[in-house]
């Protein structure tokens, strides 16, 4: 059962510390719902976020003006997105229930540093 209460605004970058953890809540809706941006500098913002296990939304927002993607590694959610065009944002919905830290990238931008975590606790 999720718990919790939360903005009708997901996390955004102006919101999220540089580096750290950003622990995500469950909206009115019930679904835990971050937002990352991408980073001229090949980067997440944020980096890492936590969330319980439930419903996920995570839309992926590309002020950059490079293409990016965003990936789970293996033994993370299916669902990806597979491209986010400059001054795009693409948004998808998955369901997590094992807790642990599952790492996703930019398949893109990988070997130049472009990754993160999602971390699910209890």
């Amino acid at each position: 059962m999720i718990t919790g209460c939360g903005a009708d605004n997901p996390p955004s970058a102006a919101d999220a510390p540089q580096s750290g953890d950003v622990t995500v809540t469950a909206g009115p809706d019930g679904v835990q719902a971050v937002t990352l941006v991408t980073q001229d500098n090949f980067r997440y913002i944020p980096a890492r976020f936590t969330v319980v296990p439930g419903p996920v939304r995570l839309t992926l927002e590309n002020p950059s003006g490079t293409v990016h993607n965003l990936r789970f590694e293996e033994g993370g959610p299916e669902e990806e997105i597979p491209v986010v065009r400059s001054e795009e944002s693409e948004t998808i919905e998955f369901t997590v229930s094992t807790p642990g830290e599952y790492e996703f990238i930019c398949t893109f931008h990988e070997q130049l540093g472009q990754r993160g975590t999602m971390v699910v606790g209890t």
